[in-house]
């Protein structure tokens, strides 16, 4: 695709589609019943490449976007759903520091969707942050229920 004029490499040698069309032209070839898939395989490689890594929090929102696609095949591994209920949290805490009510409460309820049944005796801190968080969007956002 490099060498076919597709995908060219930005200024600081990353690669990326040479136009949105062309990103559209390619997403489109993939079956629509392989798009869920899809979603949660980019985002689980985006979190194993930071996983453990000092990372920018404007990735969180990407990454937690494209892996909650595979919500089902997270909640099969108790551990890697406890990691993606945190990215989760920081991702909802990213949106309700910007602002983004809406976007930080669907983040945290999927945060919560990934906590086990006896998280607040397993996970006690990780609960609390992420139902204060829930507490703060809900107030913010006049459509949200708890």
């Amino acid at each position: 695709a490099l060498h076919d004029g597709y995908i060219e490499k930005d200024g600081e040698g990353y690669l990326k589609f040479v136009h949105d069309k062309v990103r559209e032209a390619a997403y489109n070839l993939i079956p629509d019943s392989d798009k869920k898939q899809f979603h949660y395989d980019l985002g689980k490689a985006l979190y194993s490449s930071c996983d453990g890594k000092d990372v920018e929090e404007a990735i969180f929102l990407p990454i937690a976007s494209q892996i909650n696609h595979g919500k089902e095949w997270i909640l099969k591994d108790n551990e890697f759903s406890i990691a993606i209920a945190e990215l989760n949290m920081k991702a909802g805490k990213k949106a309700l520091d910007g602002c983004d009510d809406k976007t930080a409460y669907s983040y945290l309820g999927t945060a919560l969707s990934l906590l086990p049944k006896d998280h607040w005796e397993s996970h006690y801190d990780l609960s609390l942050r992420v139902y204060f968080l829930m507490a703060s969007a809900t107030n913010s956002n006049d459509e949200a229920e708890l």
